[in-house]
């Protein structure tokens, strides 16, 4: 299955993040799903997309043309696009990005991150909500990093903004071994 990954470019993140993504990719690359995933060479996605590639797995990057990372990125001489996976897909921007995630992929998963792995969730959810699309929203909350988000959108549905069909759209799976379970059936 292809799958698409939101997660973080930071460079500064707690180490156990790293880890997550690296075993995460990994575990992935194991039981045959390919990687769909922001491309670039720094954070956690690089950690993913090393994971898979040690074991034998298939990465699908999709990275903005332009982008060559923040300030902090390439004033390091950190080059940001990464090159050695299986396939690498440049688009104009990150809106265009996000819209090719979402059509390569049969589900999205959703890893600790920052603003931009949120815009990416919420802009899948948001096409799910308004019927782009129908593929399953994964969170991992990792050591209950999205418990803030779970219980904003159990917030949502209890005022009445979410369509009660849309109240469990995201599934959040506290442990790697959970969300596997959902992506293996």
């Amino acid at each position: 299955m292809n799958i698409s990954i939101y997660l973080g470019s930071s460079i500064h993140c707690d180490s156990k993040y790293n880890t997550l993504a690296r075993n995460f990719g990994r575990i992935l690359a194991e039981n045959g799903h390919t990687i769909v995933y922001g491309g670039s060479n720094v954070g956690t996605m690089k950690d993913l997309a090393d994971g898979a590639l040690e074991a034998g797995g298939k990465v699908i990057g999709v990275f903005p043309r332009s982008f060559r990372g923040t300030r902090d990125i390439w004033s390091r001489g950190i080059e940001v696009q990464r090159s050695d996976v299986s396939e690498m897909i440049e688009v104009e921007d990150f809106a265009e990005r996000k819209k090719v995630m979402e059509e390569l992929g049969e589900c999205s998963v959703t890893l600790p991150g920052s603003f931009g792995t949120l815009d990416e969730l919420f802009t899948y959810a948001c096409n799910r909500s308004i019927d782009k699309h129908s593929k399953p929203v994964y969170v991992l909350d990792y050591d209950g990093y999205y418990e803030p988000l779970k219980q904003l959108v159990a917030n949502m549905a209890k005022a009445g903004f979410l369509k009660p069909h849309l109240n469990d759209m995201m599934i959040f799976c506290s442990s790697v071994e959970e969300l596997m379970q959902h992506l293996c059936k």
